[in-house]
């Protein structure tokens, strides 16, 4: 980031839509990020920077997993290890393996920085993976990724955990083990394509379609954040993303964080009470008496 205050832009950007937390993605951030997100009640996970494992392991060079990232995590877990704002911790991300009668690299490498993390840190919940391909059993938290983009067709993609049989990314060369019962949550979905302002031939992309107007983007947004906040099973979800990144244009701000959608609406489709929160608790008798002596002092 180019200044301290840049950092804290960035949290604010996503409060401001209704984003109480984020992935910190594929990388390991400033730690003056983690400072300001204590400071403001933003919630992270903890991630490191993986991407590429997956393109070449299997196939043609098992050895590029090495003790090196094991080592290099827990680096990260030291530093970052007394950061209130940390709430869980994911070493990979999208690690694409069909895995065969042998146990590859990848395999061992994922656990052992699964078990690096708990060994680290006993209080914290730790994910083998983030989306795919989950290898260690005893995961505590399972997830996915879905870039579903009709809010019809994502609820019933994710019926099946109401049944104990959440949407699994199972397409081309992706093995996972079994669900067994874990804390689920969708932890990349949405990335909607939208940038109006883009030029005849200039590389853009979202997935999907890209909606043909601005309303049909906010329908879009709306309906994806519905159907997991009326799940009663679903522990959270991570929106894809913030901010656009070069070609990759469906960031809820642009990656100068100048504004392209009005944020009260965003915030608005995002901090109803989810459906896993159970219903508002009535006052009891005591509680109420109180308010209305607050209220007859005011």
């Amino acid at each position: 980031a180019p200044s301290d205050a840049a950092l804290i832009k960035d949290i604010e950007l996503s409060q401001a839509c209704g984003f109480n937390g984020a992935r910190l993605h594929q990388k390991v951030f400033e730690e003056r990020f983690l400072y300001h997100a204590d400071r403001m009640g933003y919630l992270c996970w903890g991630e490191f920077g993986d991407w590429g494992w997956s393109t070449l392991g299997h196939t043609r060079d098992q050895n590029q997993f090495t003790s090196t990232y094991i080592t290099q995590w827990l680096e990260a877990l030291e530093r970052d290890y007394s950061h209130p704002a940390i709430i869980g911790w994911c070493g990979m991300n999208e690690t694409a393996f069909k895995v065969g009668d042998s146990i590859i690299n990848h395999d061992d490498t994922m656990r052992g920085m699964f078990l690096a993390a708990k060994a680290m840190d006993t209080s914290r919940p730790v994910i083998d993976t983030s989306g795919y391909s989950h290898r260690v059993l005893e995961t505590d938290i399972y997830d996915s990724h879905t870039y579903e983009q009709d809010p019809t067709k994502f609820r019933a993609e994710l019926a099946g955990l109401a049944k104990g049989k959440p949407y699994i990314v199972t397409y081309g060369n992706i093995s996972n083990t079994p669900y067994l019962g874990q804390p689920y949550f969708v932890s990349e979905f949405g990335g909607i394509w939208w940038n109006p302002d883009a030029k005849e031939g200039e590389a853009s992309w979202g997935y999907g379609n890209r909606p043909k107007s601005i309303e049909e983007f906010y329908q879009r947004f709306e309906g994806l954040c519905a159907v997991l906040l009326d799940d009663p099973n679903m522990f959270g979800y991570c929106y894809t993303q913030l901010t656009d990144v070069f070609q990759e244009q469906n960031g809820v701000v642009r990656f100068d964080r100048s504004l392209k959608f009005d944020m009260a609406r965003l915030r608005r489709a995002q901090t109803r009470r989810a459906a896993i929160e159970g219903a508002a608790p009535a006052p009891s008798p005591r509680m109420a008496k109180a308010s209305k002596r607050v209220k007859a002092l005011r």
